[in-house]
C-alpha cells in the first residue's frame, strides 16, 4: 500500500471535527458508523474511528456496542493501519473509572484481532467547545459564559497534563505519514497547574471568577510520560504556548 488514503469513521464526533479542520493529509473520507458497512475499505491505508456507544461511560463493557472490535473483525487480514483514540484514563485504576476501564479493553480487543494497529493514550485535550460533552474544557467554558464563573473542586496545587488540538492533529498526521503502529501516549509532557489553565481562559475572556469548592477531590495530579512518542516524531511544545492558547480560548468564547 504505496499511497496515504485515510477514512474516518464518526465524522460528526469533536475529535473527528478537529481532524477535519487541521490535519494536513490531502485524501481523507468521513463518515458515519452506520455507514461503514457500505464502504470498499480495501483503498484505505488507515482506518480512524472516533465514534463511541455512550454506554462506555456508565456500563460494563460487557453491555456496550463494541464498535471497535466489530470494525476489526471485518478488517482483521486487510493491510490497513486501525487508529485507535483511548484515552489516559487507562492508566487510572479507581473502581469509579469506567470509561479508562473501558477504553483498556477496546485496546485488548483491537490488539486480539489486528496485526496492524495504532492506539492512541490521549491526555487532557484543551479545544473549543462549549457542546454539553463533559470535557473538563467544555465544561469550564460553558460555566464562563453561562454564570461568569467556574468552580474549582480541586486543589490549587493540582496540575495535569494538556495538549492542544491543533498539537493533537499533527502527531496523528506525522504518526499516518509515518505508518507507525503500536501504542503511544500522547501528550505535551509538561506539568501546568489547573487553577493557571483557568485563569488564563478568564483572563481572555475578560471576565469571570473561579470559585472554589469546600468538598475537593484528592490525588488528581498526573502527568502523561511522551518520551516513545518524541523518540518517533519531532514534536515540542511549552507551557507558555500552552496558556496562550487558553487565552485565546477565552477571547474567542467572548467573541
Amino acid at each position: 500500500m504505496k499511497s496515504i488514503n485515510v477514512l474516518v469513521i464518526g465524522k460528526n464526533s469533536l475529535l473527528a471535527k478537529c481532524f477535519k479542520k487541521y490535519t494536513k493529509i490531502l485524501n481523507v473520507k468521513y463518515i458515519n458508523y452506520s455507514d461503514y458497512s457500505k464502504i470498499n475499505i480495501n483503498k484505505f491505508s488507515h482506518i480512524i474511528n472516533f465514534s463511541i456507544d455512550k454506554k462506555n461511560f456508565t456500563h460494563d463493557y460487557s453491555l456496550t456496542n463494541k464498535i471497535d472490535r466489530k470494525i476489526c473483525k471485518k478488517i482483521k487480514n486487510k493491510n490497513s493501519i486501525y487508529i485507535f483514540p483511548s484515552s489516559r484514563l487507562v492508566y487510572d485504576k479507581s473502581k469509579k473509572n469506567i470509561y479508562g476501564r473501558n477504553k483498556k479493553k477496546t485496546e485488548d480487543d483491537i490488539k486480539s484481532l489486528k496485526e496492524k494497529y495504532l492506539i492512541l493514550r490521549i491526555t487532557t485535550l484543551l479545544t473549543y467547545d462549549t457542546s454539553n460533552r463533559n470535557l473538563f474544557v467544555s465544561r469550564v467554558l460553558r460555566s464562563l459564559r453561562k454564570n461568569n464563573t467556574i468552580q474549582l473542586d480541586i486543589s490549587k496545587k493540582t496540575y495535569k497534563d494538556f495538549i492542544t488540538s491543533e498539537d493533537l492533529i499533527y502527531i496523528i498526521d506525522n504518526l499516518i505519514n509515518h505508518k507507525i503502529t503500536g501504542i503511544y501516549n500522547i501528550s505535551s509532557n509538561i506539568k501546568i497547574k489547573v487553577i493557571d489553565i483557568l485563569k488564563n481562559i478568564i483572563n481572555g475572556y475578560g471576565s469571570g471568577k473561579i470559585i472554589y469548592l469546600k468538598k475537593i477531590k484528592k490525588k488528581n495530579s498526573f502527568l502523561i510520560n511522551n518520551d516513545k512518542l518524541k523518540n518517533i516524531i519531532k514534536f515540542k511544545t511549552t507551557k507558555k504556548k500552552l496558556l496562550n492558547y487558553c487565552v485565546k480560548l477565552g477571547i474567542k468564547l467572548n467573541a
